[in-house]
């Protein structure tokens, strides 16, 4: 069910609570699951596929730059990148995920700050970061309308802001109830903003490609690119729903990058 117009706080406040409890609750079979395809030599790459960053190069330049992950999870992009002597910060809205992450540290032996907080309110000072970014997480599960200004306060002026999640494509292909997304439309293109799912309350966001540049704009954040990702032939992913065939001829996810002006 995608609901249309805009969110009051206690409602934002609201699903900010149902997706805690449901990633508290999911967090140690998810890593269980996907936790392979997330770390290792897969840690800096991006999406379901696990597209290589050293292939897109999104992020750029990372020596020596606070950067800032929204939706850590497990920390597995956070520790990677402390290993190339950057100066990241993981958050999550999840305590159960932050556990699994300090376990990860623990094993990286690196020293990685962690927060607990939403992405709605982000608990750090104005002109703080030069890169925040995300490969789904917060960008997913979030209120764009809250997010986006948030993280533009706490990025430098020339900061960039770098993050994954699902096309409308998939959005509106992919019913409420289904195991995996189709061929047809199902949803409306116009409007969507706040998507919930009946199976387990959970809450996600999605913008029409125009109200993204709008809300970046906004927000004084310039498009410098947006990546529609094609997963090579034979590409393999532990996430369902998403068939190989599907996102070879449709684009199932994309990478926004905007900077701050």
């Amino acid at each position: 069910m995608v609901e249309r117009g805009p969110n009051r706080k206690t409602s934002r406040l609201r699903d900010a609570r149902a997706n805690r409890r449901s990633w508290d609750q999911d967090s140690d079979e998810y890593q269980k699951e996907h936790g392979g395809l997330l770390g290792g030599h897969r840690a800096m790459a991006w999406g379901l596929w696990r597209i290589p960053e050293e292939q897109l190069k999104v992020l750029g330049t990372v020596r020596g730059k606070r950067v800032l992950e929204l939706g850590c999870g497990a920390a597995q992009w956070s520790i990677a990148l402390r290993k190339r002597r950057s100066q990241p910060v993981g958050l999550d809205n999840s305590f159960r995920q932050l556990i699994h992450a300090k376990g990860l540290i623990r094993s990286a032996r690196c020293r990685l700050p962690l927060v607990q907080a939403a992405a709605e309110s982000l608990p750090f000072r104005d002109a703080h970061f030069d890169i925040a970014f995300c490969d789904y997480g917060a960008m997913s599960f979030a209120d764009p309308a809250l997010t986006v200004p948030e993280v533009a306060r706490v990025l430098r002026p020339g900061g960039l802001f770098a993050f994954s999640t699902t096309t409308p494509f998939l959005s509106v292909c992919w019913p409420d109830g289904a195991a995996e997304v189709t061929t047809t439309l199902h949803g409306r293109y116009f409007g969507m903003r706040r998507q919930v799912w009946s199976a387990d309350n959970t809450v996600d966001y999605q913008l029409p490609y125009g109200e993204w540049i709008r809300l970046f704009r906004s927000n004084g954040l310039a498009v410098e690119d947006l990546v529609e990702i094609q997963p090579p032939p034979r590409s393999r992913t532990s996430f369902p729903g998403r068939p190989l065939s599907w996102a070879r001829r449709w684009p199932a996810e994309m990478i926004w990058s905007v900077r701050k002006e």
